[in-house]
């Protein structure tokens, strides 16, 4: 088998999607070609520069894994509670790599990355470790935030399965998922996860079970302003991959709730791969694609973001951005400009934006404002 480094469409079996969202500077391609399923993804890093990963993928051998993955339907009929009839139930279940939960059947978490990690997530975690060494940033922290913005830009549909004699929980595991170039929050988390067990020690890593949402959390110290939660008395920050809106760490999104059921990591986790701590930095951070009497504006959620921009607090001029898109706006011979969004019965809130930087805006839906963040170039 042979892993590189690219991405794919659907071809063969029997997925489709719906409620499908790709970032407009996403590129996904999938082509066959000698036997082999040929991907190519192109996605922004934390530092707001263009990663192009490639993977190859035999599609015989890939094909075979993802049928591996579902429970026969006839697991949910009415049956004769008996010794012999739960072997087989449990059998089917551990088969399919599913588990009962108080009497709930669910897809067994652990068991996915136990089947799949090494040999469709190892890879990807090669790639990202080899793109750190390349600015000179191989560090814990970038480790995991490059592992989200990856997962993050992978576009995002829902799976519908055509096949009905089968169940699979909603879910693609990582090789469909890589194959049709698209997932859901409970396919991405299981992609994510399985990258992270190579990047970061395993026993960091949780998930969080909403009621209608998967996200994951990794231990780390409270921060100000970032989003955690307690568990085994341990601070964990939430990592929501969902996308197609760019979260960093500790950065809730639209769906995460305080009320979730903490779920670690159960079989026998994988040595990270080794940091290299005498890289020499190749490629820089720095966005050369805006200079510094610019500045970019970008709307990171799936809302119509509409606001004004003025140099004297007095003339303002109206401006709109769609889901994910940016603005450049030239700021020369201006120390500054100023920006206003409409709030709900509080008039206008009023933020300075200052030429050489990026200013990323999102809406919390809990709060009902739209919230900024920004960075330097």
């Amino acid at each position: 088998m042979v892993l590189t480094t690219s991405f794919i469409l659907c071809f063969l079996i029997c997925i489709s999607q719906k409620e499908y969202y790709k970032n407009p500077h996403v590129i996904y391609d999938v082509a066959v070609n000698d036997s082999n399923y040929h991907i190519g993804y192109t996605f922004k890093d934390q530092f707001d520069n263009f990663q192009t990963f490639e993977m190859i993928l035999p599609v015989e051998f890939t094909e075979n894994e993802i049928k591996v993955f579902g429970i026969p339907s006839w697991l949910f009929n009415p049956y004769t509670d008996t010794e012999y009839n739960r072997q087989i139930r449990n059998k089917e279940l551990n088969k399919g790599l599913f588990k009962l939960i108080k009497n709930t059947i669910e897809v067994d978490k652990s068991a996915v990355l136990r089947r799949y990690a090494e040999t469709f997530c190892k890879p990807i975690a090669r790639m990202i470790v080899e793109s750190l060494e390349e600015y000179g940033r191989d560090t814990h922290r970038d480790r995991i935030e490059l592992a989200i913005r990856f997962v993050q830009d992978i576009p995002y549909g829902i799976p519908q399965y055509s096949d009905k004699a089968r169940h699979y929980g909603g879910v693609i595991p990582p090789p469909a998922l890589l194959k049709n170039g698209y997932g859901d929050c409970d396919s991405k988390v299981l992609l994510f996860a399985g990258i992270l067990i190579y990047l970061i020690p395993g026993k960091e890593i949780i998930f969080l079970n909403q009621t209608d949402h998967v996200l994951s959390a990794v231990f780390g110290e409270k921060e100000e302003g970032l989003t955690y939660v307690n568990f085994m008395s341990k601070s964990y920050l939430v990592a929501e991959t969902a996308g197609p809106g760019q979260r960093k760490l500790g950065e809730k999104g639209n769906y995460f709730r305080t009320k979730f059921t903490a779920e670690p990591l159960d079989f026998n986790l994988p040595e990270p791969l080794p940091y290299n701590p005498d890289a020499v930095a190749v490629r820089s951070v720095t966005n050369n694609s805006v200079d510094i009497n610019k500045v970019v504006i970008k709307n990171m959620s799936a809302n119509y973001f509409k606001f004004q921009l003025s140099y004297d607090n007095k003339n303002w001029q109206d401006f709109n951005l769609k889901n994910n898109e940016s603005g450049i706006f030239n700021l020369t011979e201006k120390d500054f400009v100023l920006l206003r969004i409409r709030e709900r019965s509080k008039g206008f809130a009023v933020y300075k934006i200052l030429p050489g930087n990026s200013y990323s805006f999102h809406w919390d839906n809990h709060y009902e404002k739209w919230e900024p963040e920004f960075k330097v170039f």
